[in-house]
């Protein structure tokens, strides 16, 4: 019976350590997309028109690694708030989305009034994280398909910027 109980213990043990952790994986593709976007990241700006011919504009940042966008970011001011759209993709698919809202020129720097983070695995919400103070009007009334929407439409929008500029 002792060896019985030993062996099951061992067993599940190995099973559990080589199992498919996702949000390992997830987290080792962003600390190495991280660590490629220090060093090739490319910057855009656009300018486009808010509510009540209001301008807007949107910095986004993005990086390429083997022919592929692997990362891209949206920073624009609405008033005193900054918007930071993040995203990650690894094979060409979605899988972290970040969202924050925070004062513009804070006194302290990462003061985060509210922020979102999704995690996907082919486009299937896995985990949906928040920080900070409720509902903004960043947030997602249907956290599995709204940021999808979001991403997808962002993600067109990218690729088309990135032509118009290897055109001109």
């Amino acid at each position: 019976m002792l060896i019985t109980i030993v062996a099951l213990t061992i067993s599940s043990t190995s099973f559990t350590q080589n199992r498919y952790d996702w949000r390992t994986n997830i987290d080792q593709v962003i600390h190495e997309t991280d660590s490629l976007s220090l060093k090739s990241q490319r910057t855009f700006y656009l300018n486009k028109i808010l509510r009540k011919d209001e301008p807007l504009k949107e910095t986004w940042y993005y990086t390429v690694h083997n022919n592929n966008i692997i990362v891209f970011e949206v920073r624009y001011r609405i008033d005193s708030l900054e918007y930071t759209e993040t995203y990650y993709m690894n094979r060409n698919r979605l899988i972290c989305m970040e969202l924050y809202e925070t004062d513009f020129l804070s006194y302290y720097e990462d003061e985060i009034k509210h922020g979102e983070v999704f995690f996907f695995d082919h486009d299937m919400l896995i985990q949906y994280v928040t920080v900070g103070n409720g509902l903004t009007d960043m947030s997602f009334r249907d956290p599995q398909y709204e940021p999808l929407r979001r991403f997808y439409k962002r993600y067109i929008e990218l690729q088309k910027n990135i032509l118009s500029l290897a055109t001109n």
